[in-house]
C-alpha cells in the first residue's frame, strides 16, 4: 500500500495541476486581445502613420507570437505561458539525446504549429463566419454561382465543427482531471508533447544560462558590446512581457469577479418611459386621419393646409 501511494506521490509531482493548465490556456486567450487594445490606441493616436496596425491587428499579433513562442521554446522548451506557470514539454518519443529544456527540430515545428499558426486560422475563420452572417441578415445580393454555394455550406457546418471542437477540449480536460490522459489538449496529443513541472535540476541550468549572459565588465570590443545590448534588451523585454502578463490576469479577475466594488456600487438602468395606452392611442388615430384625409386645393391652384 505504502508502495503504491509512492508511486502517485511521484506521478503526481511531475504532472501539472489541472488548475496550472487551464490559468496557462487562459493567459494567452488574454494576450491577444490586450495586443489588438494596444494596436487599437497607437493606431488612433495617428491614423495616416499606423492605421494599417489596425487593419492588420491579427497578423501583427501572430508575427509577435511568433517571436515571443520561439524565443521561449528555444531556450525553456515550453511557450510563453507555460514557462509564465513553470511548465515544461516533454517529447513522448524522442529518438536523439537531446539536452534540458530543448526540443528536437520536430517537436519544434509541431509546438510553432499549435501556438502560432493554429490560433490564428481559427480566428480567421471565426471572423469570417460572423461577416458572412451580418451579410446575410442584413438581405446583401450574394452571387448565385459555385461561391454561394461554398457561403452556405461555411455557414451550416463552422458552428457544428466550432461546438465539436469545444466538446472534444472539454473531454480532453474531464480525462486528464480523472488521470486517464496524459493530455489536457488535442493538440497537445497530435504534437506528441505532454506537459510537466519544472524540476530543481530544470531550475538550476536556467539560473546557470542567465549566469552565463555577456557581462558588462567583459565587454572589450564592439561585436562584445552589440551581444550584450541585444541580449540585455531582450530581456528586459521579456521581464517586461510577464510582469503584463501577471498585471492582465489581474485585470481580467478584478472585471469578471462579482464580488467586487464596481459591481457593487453600480445601479440598474431605469426603464424608458412608456406613455399611457389612452395618448397613444389618440395619437396613433390623429396620424392616420392625417394620412385619409386629402389636401383641399383653392381655385388658384394652392393648397390649403389639411389641418384648417
Amino acid at each position: 500500500m505504502a508502495e503504491f501511494g509512492a508511486h502517485i506521490t511521484i506521478t503526481a509531482r511531475d504532472r501539472p495541476s489541472i488548475f496550472d493548465v487551464v490559468a496557462q490556456d487562459s493567459l494567452m486567450s488574454t494576450l491577444n486581445p490586450a495586443v489588438k487594445h494596444v494596436l487599437k490606441v497607437v493606431a488612433e493616436s495617428n491614423p495616416e502613420r499606423f492605421g494599417w496596425c489596425l487593419q492588420y491587428s491579427s497578423e501583427v499579433f501572430m508575427i509577435f507570437n511568433l517571436f515571443i513562442q520561439h524565443h521561449y521554446l528555444s531556450n525553456y522548451g515550453s511557450s510563453f505561458a507555460e514557462n509564465f506557470y513553470d511548465l515544461k514539454r516533454v517529447e513522448l518519443s524522442s529518438k536523439k539525446e537531446k539536452k534540458p529544456l530543448t526540443l528536437s527540430q520536430e517537436a519544434y515545428m509541431k509546438s510553432q504549429f499549435a501556438l502560432v499558426a493554429f490560433p490564428y486560422i481559427q480566428t480567421q475563420l471565426d471572423q469570417i463566419y460572423q461577416e458572412l452572417q451580418e451579410n446575410q441578415v442584413d438581405g446583401m445580393p450574394s452571387n448565385q454561382g459555385w461561391k454561394s454555394k461554398l457561403r452556405y455550406i461555411f455557414l451550416k457546418s463552422w458552428p457544428i465543427v466550432h461546438l465539436a471542437w469545444e466538446l472534444l477540449t472539454l473531454i480532453f480536460y474531464v480525462r486528464y482531471v480523472i488521470g486517464k490522459s496524459k493530455f489536457h489538449s488535442p493538440l497537445l496529443l497530435m504534437c506528441g508533447i505532454r506537459l510537466a513541472t519544472l524540476s530543481k535540476e530544470d531550475y538550476e541550468i536556467i539560473d546557470a544560462r542567465q549566469e552565463n549572459l555577456v557581462s558588462f565588465k567583459r565587454v572589450r570590443g564592439l561585436q562584445e558590446f552589440g551581444q550584450w545590448t541585444v541580449e540585455r534588451i531582450g530581456s528586459s523585454l521579456m521581464n517586461s512581457l510577464e510582469v503584463g502578463a501577471f498585471f492582465l490576469q489581474f485585470l481580467e479577475w478584478f472585471y469578471t469577479s462579482n464580488t467586487t466594488p464596481r459591481s457593487i456600487i453600480a445601479q440598474p438602468i431605469p426603464p424608458a418611459p412608456q406613455m399611457m395606452g389612452i395618448q397613444t392611442k389618440y395619437i396613433k388615430q390623429y396620424e392616420l386621419n392625417l394620412l385619409q384625409t386629402p389636401p383641399k386645393c383653392t381655385n388658384e391652384g394652392n393648397i390649403i393646409d389639411r389641418n384648417r
